[in-house]
């Protein structure tokens, strides 16, 4: 599979040749004077790195249904301090706020700063899928990118791009895709009722079926050792929702930028959330066929809301085209690789 070797790349550059962090930096002496040590490791690796550092600080084990060898369409690298010099990211201003702070705004800022949380840890992130839509296994979407906004380290964005984009050439992907999220673009009501309507009849429907099921079981007469093992899977079940919950949380939370002291976020805390569950819990993705509607003027691509949209990521457009992206509408409308909202979709042709 392409994106075994994709995510497989993806950690061995970080180490070895050219491609690490240390090599890429403007002032690498800077750098190691900072004791920060940063590689790439996919979510899946970094909980087993850090598993014990995360129970003693969540309470909970990060243990995970699916098999790391067996990824299915998607995958999450992160780029993690692994440093055992370095025990949080606070830069020299922040350390002074919280060294005149009391003991409530300390524990606030250890929460976002501290290697205690070893989440904490994660600089950088990124979300890629294979095959997206209607295209083909050469075909990788950039689902999301993000760089801590706690992070101490610059660069961390662009080393993210560039090192996927080369670890995308080198799995022998043909098209990188992506779409540029804003808040301004938006999607059609009736498809949004619509899709509330399914989903209302859809949990009626579980409902049901789950009433009946349990009144089969209070019917049917259970051995004391299949009463265990589905106690014993019942709480693992609970314990990896709370881990779940709990890294979704955190990786929305490090995306945020400010405006005006307004706080901004580009992706949504629930989307990242299905992603993350799907991610740990083994799931496959489970492809929803939508229309686009040429012909709206408002909502479709191209549309008042896109428009409106576009002007508002402008910035972040000349961003990804630094890197070789073009505006590619098909990526929306005739492959289908990302929702139906009318995001400006991008693609690179390596």
């Amino acid at each position: 599979m392409s994106l075994t070797l994709f995510a497989k790349t993806m950690e061995e550059i970080s180490v070895y040749g050219d491609s690490s962090f240390q090599k890429f930096v403007k002032d690498p002496h800077k750098y190691k004077v900072s004791k920060t040590d940063l590689k790439l490791y996919t979510l899946k690796h970094f909980l087993g790195l850090y598993h014990d550092d995360f129970y003693k600080y969540h309470g909970y084990y990060p243990h995970y249904l699916a098999d790391e060898e067996e990824t299915e369409d998607t995958e999450i690298i992160c780029l993690v301090d692994i440093s055992r010099c370095k025990d949080h990211t606070m830069k020299k201003d922040m350390r002074k706020k919280y060294r005149r702070a009391g003991s409530h705004r300390r524990g606030k800022l250890r929460e976002k700063y501290s290697y205690r949380n070893p989440l904490n840890r994660i600089h950088a992130y990124i979300i890629v899928q294979q095959a997206p839509g209607e295209t083909d296994d050469k075909t990788l979407a950039i689902n999301v990118v993000c760089s801590s906004n706690y992070s101490d380290t610059k660069g961390i964005g662009s080393y993210m791009m560039k090192t996927t984009l080369k670890a995308a050439k080198q799995a022998l992907f043909i098209n990188v895709v992506l779409e540029v999220g804003n808040p301004e673009a938006e999607e059609n009501p009736e498809n949004i009722d619509d899709s509330a309507e399914e989903s209302e009849e859809e949990s009626a429907e579980e409902s049901a079926e789950e009433s009946a099921e349990e009144s089969a079981e209070e019917s049917a007469e259970e051995s004391d050792e299949e009463y265990k093992d589905e106690e014993y899977e019942d709480e693992q079940h609970k314990n990896l929702e709370s881990v779940v919950d709990i890294i979704s949380s955190k990786l929305w939370r490090i995306s945020v930028r400010h405006n005006n002291g307004v706080p901004l976020y580009n992706i949504g805390e629930d989307y990242l959330h299905s992603i993350i569950h799907e991610y740990l819990f083994g799931e496959t993705y489970e492809y929803i066929e939508w229309e686009p509607d040429y012909d709206d003027e408002e909502y479709g691509y191209g549309g008042y809301y896109y428009l409106k949209g576009k002007i508002c990521c402008k910035d972040l457009m000349k961003y990804y085209e630094s890197f070789g992206f073009k505006e590619e509408p098909k990526v929306n409308t005739e492959w289908k690789c990302f929702s139906i909202v009318p995001f400006p979709s991008m693609i690179l042709k390596l």
